[in-house]
């Protein structure tokens, strides 16, 4: 079976070195099953990255978006109740979509540019097939089907960069963040990593997603679960 993210042409070693991890294709009913509506699957279809090599990379974001509905990995109410921060998201909308987010904080410098906010406006118009704009306060409100019909979504676009230590006119993590998304995510100080500060941020039930990688936190019972997606 066809699998995303598996290349011949890359060897295993060179894999390893980038990254990528293989996951199970899906055939057209499985994606129908599993995303459930013409939204989802807009989101889906449109996965995009920069990260190079690209194709592999894309096929890989989308694999982890299957595998992590599929386990359902994020709970529903974490996603409808608490941010998810998509730190240097670029202009990806549909990842954070894809994956269920309903109160998503796109976070990247690049997002000062007009140009890149357009782009998204034009992306999230393209899925839900309905005119979208940023209000004033730099927010952009739509609805959108996860699968239980349509529900209010609020994308809220952070023209900053994340420094761990929270410097003057960086991004700071707001306290109870349901989710967040690192995919090969860039700071001024380098890539972006999972360290104790980001993970004190995160809700009871709530998880960080760093490349094919979860980490699950319990915070009742002090706990954290770490789970690898797709296969090495």
């Amino acid at each position: 079976m066809e699998n995303y993210g598996k290349f011949d042409a890359i060897s295993p070693d060179t894999k390893r070195l980038l990254g990528i991890r293989d996951f199970e294709h899906l055939a057209p009913e499985q994606k129908d099953e599993l995303l459930k509506t013409p939204d989802r699957e807009a989101a889906f279809d449109g996965i995009n990255t920069t990260t190079t090599p690209r194709k592999p990379k894309r096929e890989m974001k989308k694999g982890i978006v299957a595998e992590i509905i599929k386990q359902r990995l994020l709970p529903d109410e974490i996603l409808r109740d608490y941010p998810m921060v998509y730190i240097g998201s670029e202009t990806d909308i549909e990842y954070p979509l894809a994956l269920g987010g309903r109160k998503i904080m796109m976070v990247d410098p690049i997002l000062e540019n007009q140009q890149a906010v357009q782009e998204i406006l034009k992306k999230i118009t393209s899925i839900i097939k309905e005119q979208t704009k940023q209000n004033p306060d730099g927010k952009v409100n739509f609805n959108f089907d996860f699968g239980d019909g349509k529900e209010p979504v609020v994308v809220e676009l952070v023209a900053r960069p994340y420094l761990k230590d929270e410097k003057e006119k960086s991004f700071s993590i707001p306290e109870n963040t349901g989710t967040i998304l690192l995919f090969a995510s860039q700071g001024p100080s380098g890539a972006v990593r999972i360290d104790d500060a980001m993970k004190s941020k995160i809700v009871h039930g709530g998880a960080i997603l760093e490349e094919a990688d979860i980490l699950k936190i319990d915070k009742e019972n002090n706990k954290e679960e770490f789970i690898e997606l797709g296969q090495k």
